[in-house]
């Protein structure tokens, strides 16, 4: 835990001023406690209430997805909310410091409001270009974008989704799989996606993880998590 401590400090140099025992330094003074990553605690209860120990417990691993996600293995839905709040601020309040960015531009244009906060909306950019730069064939898993910053929970948590932040895009849904739409009437989600593996390493260039790649599988999102990545 200390080396995703570490990781995560490293991740946010613009945020995170170092670490001091078991507490998290802002760069403002701001601490925050670690809390303890409990091996007991059920993946549900982390979901809903989540120590930033938490939700470091799952390392986003890069690269081809060779098979479906091990059960509740979702690294990056578990969210200590304070945290992100503190980063990106509460929407509730008011919307973060957002920028127009154009998705898609040589293809279908799009205007798409981004958080500036930790150069997201560049970065973004930065995987715009290397999509747009993609054969044809690929257009109908990225137009039209479902959108970016919207000031709204997750359904199944009530708690504020990064879409809230203005720091996740959804990519198509007519091409994307999502775990409640799949779900049978036994209660369980046959794993499922339709996105190519070349959309997703143009996001993780950029250090967006993917919700393909979480037994929860949502894949048309993407989210700026650079402290999770192996």
């Amino acid at each position: 835990m200390p080396a995703k401590i570490a990781r995560l400090v490293a991740a946010y140099p613009d945020h995170l001023a170092g670490i001091e025992g078991d507490t998290l330094v802002w760069t403002d003074g701001t601490r925050m406690t670690f809390g303890a990553a409990h091996p007991a605690r059920s993946f549900d209860a982390m979901l809903r209430s989540a120590s930033i120990a938490d939700q470091l417990r799952q390392t986003y691993e890069p690269g081809p997805l060779r098979q479906p996600p091990a059960p509740d293995h979702s690294p990056g839905r578990i969210r200590n909310t304070a945290f992100f709040l503190k980063m990106y601020g509460n929407c509730r309040s008011g919307p973060p410091p957002l920028r127009d960015v154009t998705w898609m531009p040589r293809t279908a244009p799009q205007s798409l409001p981004v958080t500036t906060v930790n150069d997201v909306a560049t970065r973004l950019e930065r995987v715009i270009d290397a999509l747009d730069g993609l054969p044809d064939r690929f257009r109908a898993y990225l137009v039209p974008s479902a959108g970016t910053y919207n000031c709204r929970a997750v359904a199944d948590t009530g708690l504020p989704s990064m879409h809230a932040s203005g720091a996740a895009i959804d990519i198509a849904v007519r091409a994307s799989d999502y775990w409640i739409w799949a779900r049978s009437r036994g209660g369980a989600s046959a794993y499922r996606n339709r996105v190519p593996p070349e959309i997703v390493a143009a996001f993780e260039a950029e250090k967006f993880i993917w919700g393909g790649k979480w037994y929860h599988f949502d894949t048309m999102h993407f989210e700026y998590r650079p402290e999770l990545f192996a």
